[in-house]
């Protein structure tokens, strides 16, 4: 009797080919870009670091070269990604959840500050109010002085102008990974005049 191979999770590329706006690329963030997300990553304020849009982990397995599990939450939506986290990473603490939702999310797991916010989400794709619900719940959780750290495909920064000012937030590109599919950029958002 032959053995079939089974995939038990969609690719990466079907999940995009079925909700671009979803998932933010046809491949996983290369371990480039993984590791520039991370080193972007504020340690220095106290309580948990929180990622949203997990994916495959590649930024996960990155900062947890940075940080123990115990302070690490990845937030993921989709249902077959976020098994894929919890069977490559099982001590990694895996919320399903919508980032929109953020604050509840991680209240429901008695954290009401995190000290920074990492996302691999395709913030870019997204309409100016999901990413003002998504960016303005990690503030509020981060509280004054937090770290938002975003990647993008585009050359200029994810969230729009008129967004940063209304929400009173800085912009800094803090990376550029060239190698990478497609090549990109790594941007810092902070609230302005908090340092």
């Amino acid at each position: 009797m032959g053995t079939a191979h089974v995939f038990r999770a969609p690719s990466m590329l079907l999940k995009w080919l079925r909700s671009p706006f979803k998932i933010g690329a046809v491949a996983p963030s290369s371990r480039y870009l993984a590791r520039e997300m991370a080193a972007q990553a504020d340690l220095s304020r106290p309580g948990p670091i929180v990622e949203l849009g997990g994916g495959t982990g590649a930024i996960t397995k990155a900062l947890l070269a940075r940080v123990n599990h115990e302070r690490l939450f990845t937030v993921e939506f989709d249902r077959d990604l976020a098994q894929t986290l919890r069977s490559r990473f099982p001590r990694l603490q895996v919320v399903e959840g919508d980032a929109c939702e953020l604050v509840a999310l991680m209240a429901a797991r008695g954290v009401d500050r995190a000290a920074c916010v990492v996302s691999g989400l395709p913030l870019l794709g997204m309409p100016p109010s999901v990413q003002r619900r998504i960016v303005g719940a990690a503030f509020e959780l981060m509280g004054d002085g937090g770290r938002f750290v975003q990647f993008t495909y585009g050359p200029a920064s994810p969230l729009r102008p008129h967004l940063l000012a209304d929400m009173g937030l800085t912009a800094r590109r803090c990376g550029h990974v060239l190698l990478n599919i497609p090549p990109a950029r790594v941007w810092c958002y902070e609230k302005a005049g908090a340092r």
